[in-house]
């Protein structure tokens, strides 16, 4: 019974030597909420999606972070993988490679793991999902043949080792350096299968699904109100000894929607807002000098669908784009320049070295597009399809910007004979079965059902390398939904419907190759086949303007033209609103 007693008292003590050396998080200074305007409405948190809006990839890049990044000087450095060990045995014609994942959660707590990784790729390689970063993934073993249905997702070269222990293997001989830079895309971040799978559709549109492993998570999201993303307390974090602002300090980011870019500015103007990177159209001039700007990965482009009249004639769509004047929609949004090309300014050539890149717009000499509009040209070129007049309706999101740019695209083309309709999309708020709150994106839906016509979206670069931003319009490389239906089980095309055997070699010839400069040539050739075709109209390149106060501190630049907020500092803190509108 002593030694009952006695032991009893030792666990007593250990126990409470134990609970005096676990941090006590309510006894810290939580942070800041910091005011800020980062970018108009988004509903969908899945970065599956995130180049289709430049708006997007701002929020995004605050909540995911993958095995590498870009940094601020367009470096690829490691992010979440902790060590990389190259397993290539040529003897054996075996190429792989294994990395170690750093030790960090999920914003609920769980750690993030190597199989984190696997699904997210999987379902990006599934052939009835439509996972248009998936290129990035092909040069893996048996990736090509799992995305065309030849083999079971379950024969993909990628197995977790250990539950921190990615190991990758591939066809053959790979540029390892290259696919590094592919890990550091914002779509090939992990993702929490349990919460993916919560829901039949929209999981990412509910804060009380969404998981997220980078620095914050949204902890509210009320669709027309507001947005506030939270400190992810278990980024990096060791929650027994690190104090919870170690790596996040900010507590929260907050978002006002009831406001528009107007009013938000007004804001901003009065002392209320800190940040402020949305601004509205009539004020971007007089602010022009004022702003941070910075080029974005993002190219403004109307896309076609070519299945349909007058689309699937390559010469009514070239009269199209050079109907329109790029230095015009300039003029329109302020922070922009005309486009080149597909591919954006900030893109590699052949890669980064030696501390700087040249690139692929540079490397490419003359422009692929005009600057100016050749209406002269559009008229001689509809002539000679023989289409004078016709319904265009063209889809857009339903924002100042993308409007203002739509409408001037309605006029220049009704100009030519057209009557052009604008299918403007908004969000659809609904609870599903399970009763969870859900948004729908009216927009999102009509881009992956193909339920458009002409549709403008924010073409945002995967990658720093221009081979996966050009090979989704490639049949081979799409990664499409299958082709159910015919009977014939073939990949789908790209959801413009485009298809040219001379582009797919090029694409296909490109892929092979292994040789950097073989390479980059091959994918200028095939971008300049592109803009002969012109599925796809490339129209300005954005840039990132953005405002800061005094107050705000520590705000650092990244890559793809976002702030990283991980490390702001918020002075006379008491001034601003520190909750967020009522829903």
């Amino acid at each position: 019974m002593k030694k009952f007693i006695a032991l009893m008292l030792c666990l007593l003590t250990v126990g409470t030597m134990l609970a005096s050396c676990q941090k006590n998080d309510e006894d810290e200074d939580k942070g800041p909420t910091i005011p800020v305007y980062i970018t108009t409405e988004i509903a969908n948190f899945d970065p599956a999606y995130s180049n289709l809006d430049d708006g997007a990839m701002k929020i995004l890049s605050l909540l995911y972070e993958g095995l590498f990044k870009i940094n601020a000087n367009g470096e690829t450095v490691k992010a979440q993988a902790k060590s990389v060990k190259v397993l290539d045995d040529t003897a054996n014609d075996y190429y792989a490679i294994e990395i170690t994942l750093d030790n960090t959660s999920w914003s609920d707590g769980s750690r993030v793991q190597a199989a984190d990784y696997i699904y997210a790729w999987k379902r990006l390689l599934e052939s009835e999902f439509r996972g248009e970063a998936a290129s990035m993934l092909l040069g893996i073993k048996n990736a090509r043949a799992v995305n065309a249905g030849d083999a079971s997702i379950d024969d993909l070269g990628v197995t977790d080792e250990a539950i921190d222990v990615l190991r990758i293997e591939f066809e053959g001989p790979t540029d390892y350096d290259k696919f590094y830079e592919y890990l550091a895309s914002p779509m090939l971040v992990p993702l929490r299968e349990i919460a993916v799978d919560r829901v039949e559709k929209d999981w990412s549109s509910s804060a009380s699904i969404l998981v997220t492993n980078g620095p914050f998570v949204v902890r509210t999201y009320t669709p027309g109100t507001s947005m506030v993303l939270e400190r992810n307390l278990y980024y990096y974090r060791d929650v027994e000894e690190d104090s919870i602002s170690k790596y996040v300090y900010p507590y929260r980011l907050a978002i006002n929607l009831r406001k528009d870019a107007a009013e938000n500015l007004a804001d901003y103007e009065a002392g209320a807002l800190t940040y402020i990177s949305e601004l509205p159209l009539d004020k971007r001039a007089q602010y022009k000098d004022q702003a941070e700007i910075s080029d974005t990965m993002s190219i403004l482009s109307c896309l076609f669908n070519t299945n349909v009249a007058p689309f699937n004639n390559a010469s009514v769509r070239q009269a199209l784009s050079l109907a329109l004047d790029r230095n015009e929609i300039v003029k329109i949004l302020t922070f922009a320049k005309p486009a080149e090309g597909l591919i954006a300014d900030g893109v590699y050539n052949t890669g980064y070295a030696k501390k700087k890149a040249v690139s692929f717009r540079d490397a490419a000499g003359e422009a692929l597009l005009s600057p100016t509009a050749d209406a002269n040209k559009a008229k001689d070129l509809l002539r000679q399809a023989g289409v004078s007049s016709g319904d265009i309706k063209l889809t857009v999101r339903n924002n100042e910007a993308d409007l203002a740019v739509a409408e001037y695209i309605k006029d220049v083309w009704e100009s030519l004979g057209f009557t052009v309709k604008l299918d403007k999309k908004n969000f659809r708020k609904y609870q599903d079965e399970k009763e969870y709150d859900l948004v729908a994106d009216r927009y999102l839906e009509a881009y992956e059902n193909g339920d458009f016509q002409a549709i403008l979206i924010d073409y945002q670069m995967l990658t720093t390398d221009a081979f996966p931003n050009l090979a989704m319009f490639a049949k081979a490389f799409a990664c499409g939904r299958m082709d159910m239906e015919s009977g014939n089980y073939e990949l789908g095309t790209h959801i413009s419907g485009y298809y040219n055997e001379t582009y797919d070699a090029k694409i296909e010839a490109a892929f092979a190759a292994t040789d950097r400069a073989t390479r980059a040539a091959l994918l200028h050739e095939a971008e300049a086949i592109l803009m002969a075709d012109m599925p796809i109209v490339p129209l300005v390149q954005h840039q990132s303007a953005i405002l800061t106060n005094g107050d705000l501190k520590g705000l650092k630049d990244a890559f793809w033209g976002i702030d990283a907020f991980a490390k702001v500092t918020l002075k006379n803190r008491d001034k601003y609103e520190t909750e967020a509108p009522a829903a």
